[in-house]
């Protein structure tokens, strides 16, 4: 969840009609908003698919379109070549944007400075798969240039300091390093002017003499990162929410390696509605005269053929990936409230699913272990699954019409889900011992069909990690839920050869069929998920026992 706090006044500013705090707590709950308030103070809830709402201006631009207002934005993106180049680094994808503010930053600034964090920390993951940069424009001397440098080169005035660092001083004492130092690359990389002067030291800290102030007029925004989705998507969110501040433009980067570059477009896919789509969803009738001045109030690109719609969501939103979530905006704009009840035709009475009673054990039995449940998504990526885990062959569930490199594909297993939230919590206290009760997809018979697994994960963190308490456990939960002692073990398969330490793993076998694996996690894995202390962990399927 994101929290936009804002002063009565100040939204009102942005909207550019005076609303009392009734009217704001009425379209918000027509539109499905969470709004709490208190003392002139509006607190917006976000739920975290709405990524472009970042700023006041956007999140006034969603009332805005309730009541019709048009809120004022420069609407048209320019493209220049002011002469940019960017060579291959650890963090390798570069995009920049020019932005011509209206008035100096000193209205504004700290507005800039909470669109920056916010998208960080949100989108960025605290700047591991992207990170913003803030300049003065008219500070640096094109053209500039995105490249590794000697540690031996750095030298400069960080943001906020009064005297030169050099890397070592940089890296010890500068805030900004200590609180990123996971994120700082072998090798530094610096933007450079052309008098070869260090603009910024990405992801961690920028250059005193370039920064921005009270008095800046133009800014320098950089968006870089090693995930190209996440830095094309961020680079939109900003180009968005700036377009309410000035003139906005995309300024084009020379890749010294084609291979690298982030192929940034504003161009979105576009889908066909038609009333019959819209009402099978909503279950209520809205005209296509309707639909059409709702998502045209929404920044939709809307164009009607017959009895269809083709619609274009807006460049920025990240969120719109099939025609239920153009729906889903049709129906907050109609109005949560305005939707007609129905009543069901059957009636039926709710009760526990078979395996209930089975899974309430087991999570009791590993709570009592010392163990912490989690829930995983139940989609990811091939680079959690299997690149970082060394898993290879296997066959997974994977997703079309993507938007992000974060969704790929269905989870195939769960305990690099649970290695992952490890590596993000590497500040919180040791021993971790975490599980999950989740189910996993697989490809059934034909190619087109699939199916839901329950599986087991239990995953271990500490300094005396060993496979043999693991083991344990999972024989002690087979046996407490299931009845099941007659548990062997074999060789694991060539396929975890690099995953797990040899000699330390092995194949769990029931009644003379495999249902998982245990074993100690090899340092090669635990190095791509940036873990230190031993892993020990066990995955097994649970549904074959409750069938």
């Amino acid at each position: 969840m994101v929290m936009l706090n804002y002063s009565l006044d100040e939204m009102n500013e942005a909207l550019g009609k005076k609303l009392k705090i009734t009217d704001y707590e009425r379209i918000a709950l027509r539109f499905g908003l969470d709004l709490d308030v208190g003392d002139d103070m509006l607190d917006f809830e976000l739920t975290s698919d709405r990524t472009d709402i970042v700023s006041k201006y956007s999140l006034a631009q969603i009332f805005a379109s309730q009541l019709g207002i048009k809120i004022k934005r420069h609407v048209s993106i320019g493209r220049e070549k002011p002469g940019v180049l960017v060579e291959k680094t650890a963090r390798e994808f570069v995009n920049l944007i020019h932005v011509v503010l209206d008035d100096r930053a000193e209205k504004n600034l700290s507005e800039i400075l909470a669109i920056q964090e916010r998208l960080d920390k949100n989108v960025g993951r605290n700047r591991k798969k992207s990170a913003i940069g803030l300049f003065d424009y008219e500070k640096i001397a094109f053209p500039i240039t995105y490249r590794e440098i000697g540690k031996d080169k750095v030298e400069f005035i960080p943001l906020g300091y009064s005297s030169s660092k050099n890397y070592d001083d940089i890296i010890r004492d500068v805030k900004q390093a200590i609180e990123y130092r996971q994120l700082i690359p072998r090798k530094p990389i610096a933007w450079l002017d052309s008098s070869n002067n260090i603009i910024a030291m990405p992801p961690i800290i920028n250059a005193d003499r370039y920064s921005v102030t009270a008095d800046t007029k133009e800014l320098l925004i950089d968006v870089t990162g090693p995930d190209r989705e996440t830095v094309n998507a961020v680079t939109k969110i900003l180009m968005y929410n700036f377009q309410f501040l000035g003139k906005v433009s995309i300024i084009a980067a020379s890749y010294k390696n084609k291979a690298i570059s982030t192929g940034f477009s504003i161009d979105t896919h576009g889908f066909y509605l038609n009333e019959d789509s819209i009402k099978s969803v909503l279950g209520n009738k809205i005209s296509q005269k309707q639909a059409v001045k709702i998502l045209s109030a929404s920044d939709y690109t809307v164009k009607t053929q017959g009895k269809d719609i083709f619609v274009k969501p807006p460049f920025y939103r990240q969120d719109v990936m099939h025609q239920v979530d153009i729906i889903d905006d049709i129906m907050r704009a109609f109005g949560v409230d305005n939707i007609t009840e129905t009543i069901p035709h059957t009636y039926t009475e709710g009760s526990f699913l078979p395996n209930h009673y089975f899974v309430q054990n087991i999570k009791e039995i590993l709570i009592g272990f010392g163990y912490q449940e989690i829930d995983i998504n139940a989609l990811t990526n091939e680079k959690y699954q299997f690149l970082n885990t060394f898993i290879n062959g296997e066959d997974y569930v994977s997703l079309l019409q993507l938007k992000s490199g974060d969704v790929t594909m269905a989870s195939r297993y769960i305990f690099p889900e649970l290695l992952r939230l490890i590596s993000n919590n590497l500040h919180k206290k040791f021993p971790q011992k975490i599980f999950s009760l989740s189910e996993v997809v697989q490809e059934g018979e034909s190619d087109v069909t699939f199916e839901n697994r329950l599986k087991l994960s239990l995953v271990s963190c500490e300094k005396d990690s060993n496979v043999t308490d693991v083991l344990s456990i999972i024989k002690k939960v087979l046996a407490d839920s299931f009845m099941t002692k007659d548990i062997s073990t074999g060789y694991v398969s060539a396929k975890y050869a690099k995953t797990f330490i040899n000699g330390r793993a092995y194949t769990l076998i029931v009644n003379g069929k495999e249902i998982g694996v245990a074993g100690e996690v090899h340092p090669r894995v635990l190095n791509s998920f940036g873990i230190e202390l031993p892993v020990s962990l066990a995955e097994i399927y649970i549904d074959g026992f409750t069938r």
